[in-house]
């Protein structure tokens, strides 16, 4: 705990993870580990490049990068740090929780998420999103923000961007959560006990029940 690993230009590294996984560290890549013990394992990630596969209950293995926290929920999944600090995850089995100051992102598999310093977390989007769509989002989440891209993501979104969508709830107000609440309800009706209203003022209770009915949108 407290040392480091670095990788050259034509070196690599894998660390197994106790009994629950393994760590595979690519060329250029700085890694440092936090902690080792029976209920966390955890790595800081300064820059480079890792990719986890991890066997284990929820929460016991996390990465952390200059912009936010990768908490494995029983997953695989890569994650690339620039070295400003700028971080990509994208996950290719189970599920990634990305976190940074109470703000949550829920990574599935087959989904990206992105981080910029000084602009804390993105919002979760699948990588069969079009082009348009992702783009609008970048703006949305980094640049200007704004309306103007949020009724483009809105209007431009599959059924499996309702990943997006779900996401946008919470981060949006008033007449734009609206927005994204009717859309998001052309693809998932509200399951039992999930009213418009609840959903409307942020529950978070209401907001996971009906992710379990919006995930059946995103591996059809």
């Amino acid at each position: 705990v407290g040392e480091i690993l670095e990788t050259g230009e034509n070196s690599r590294a894998k660390i197994e993870v106790a009994d629950i996984g393994q760590v595979e560290i690519a060329p250029n890549s700085l890694v440092k580990l936090v902690n080792s013990s029976d209920t966390e394992h955890r790595l800081a990630l300064e820059y480079g490049s890792l990719e986890a596969k991890i066997f284990a209950p929820p929460r016991l293995f996390v990465v952390d990068t200059p912009t936010a926290q990768a908490v494995d929920l029983g997953c695989a999944y890569t994650l690339d740090v620039d070295k400003a600090g700028n971080s990509k995850l994208h996950v290719t089995s189970g599920y990634v929780a990305l976190e940074r100051d109470g703000r949550e992102s829920i990574v599935p598999a087959g989904a990206f998420c992105l981080t910029r310093r000084g602009r804390g977390l993105g919002t979760p989007f699948f990588e069969t999103a079009s082009e348009e769509f992702k783009e609008n989002l970048w703006k949305f989440d980094f640049e200007t923000g704004g309306e103007k891209y949020l009724d483009s993501i809105i209007e431009n979104a599959k059924a499996k961007d309702t990943l997006t969508l779900w996401h946008l709830i919470p981060r949006v107000s008033g007449k734009d959560r609206e927005k994204v609440f009717k859309k998001i309800l052309k693809f998932a009706k509200l399951p039992y006990g999930v009213t418009k209203k609840g959903i409307l003022e942020a529950d978070k209770v209401m907001l996971d029940d009906w992710r379990y009915e919006i995930e059946l949108n995103w591996y059809e």
